[in-house]
């Protein structure tokens, strides 16, 4: 192989994980909503990447009821054409065992034994979570290790809180900023919430600056949560649009 003919280089990794609330709360239109915003959203970052060379959106996917389930990512992050082409509609059961899933979550966000040991850099990881009702297990004592994850601190962090029962507080103190948590009581909304917040904050992740993986230790890392804020107001105007190529001025 010749000096011209050297294969391109591999894309920073951007790490898109969400979080989903499947208690038995979320039963009905609510889960059908949400299975139908996931399965639009997958091609939006098949999307990005091709767009974006330099940085390579993988997907990992975190169910939380009575159980914790990594439903893609158990052993790795994996690129959303394989979420896309391998994806089963989500079910519900049971209780709402967050603090669990933030503790699920901490451990995979590491260098040594989770996803971030596949990248020697990397861009801010997006972490997405949805939730329509209070937590029933600790979930203090989980998100408080989670604060202490430097892949936490340069997250872009954003939630979404469904109906009347949710707590939107527990949502503001995971993102750590009131501007990246919404809300909404109606199921149509939800499906355009999801595709915003998602895809906007891919956008904001997948084309910031890089870091190296050693980022337990990050002292100065970006506020990519407050960027998704400032883009969340600046493309607000869209939430009602459903063609999301406007986006793009992102």
């Amino acid at each position: 192989m010749g000096i011209l003919d050297k294969a391109p280089m591999p894309g920073k990794l951007c790490a898109v994980i969400f979080l989903l609330d499947t208690s038995y709360s979320m039963q009905g239109a609510p889960i059908g909503t949400v299975n139908e915003a996931v399965e639009k959203i997958l091609p939006e970052l098949v999307s990005m990447n091709d767009e974006q060379p330099d940085s390579d959106i993988k997907v990992g996917m975190l169910t939380f009821d009575s159980e914790v389930k990594w439903i893609f990512g158990e052993t790795g992050l994996v690129s959303p054409e394989e979420v896309r082409d391998s994806w089963n509609d989500l079910n519900v059961n049971g209780a709402t065992s967050m603090g669990e899933a933030f503790s699920a979550l901490n451990e995979k966000l590491s260098v040594k034994h989770g996803f971030m040991k596949e990248a020697s850099c990397a861009r801010a990881p997006v972490l997405f979570l949805l939730s329509d009702g209070e937590p029933t297990d600790d979930y203090q004592a989980g998100l408080q290790d989670l604060k202490e994850n430097g892949w936490y601190k340069y997250a872009a962090r954003v939630a979404i809180g469904f109906g009347t029962d949710c707590n939107d507080e527990v949502l503001v103190e995971f993102t750590g900023n009131r501007e990246t948590v919404l809300h909404t009581d109606n199921v149509n909304e939800l499906k355009k919430l999801i595709k915003f917040a998602v895809v906007t904050s891919s956008k904001v992740a997948s084309r910031g600056k890089n870091i190296s993986t050693d980022a337990e230790n990050l002292e100065d890392a970006d506020d990519n949560t407050q960027k998704t804020a400032d883009a969340f107001k600046a493309q607000g105007s869209l939430i009602d649009n459903d063609d999301l190529s406007e986006w793009g001025a992102l």
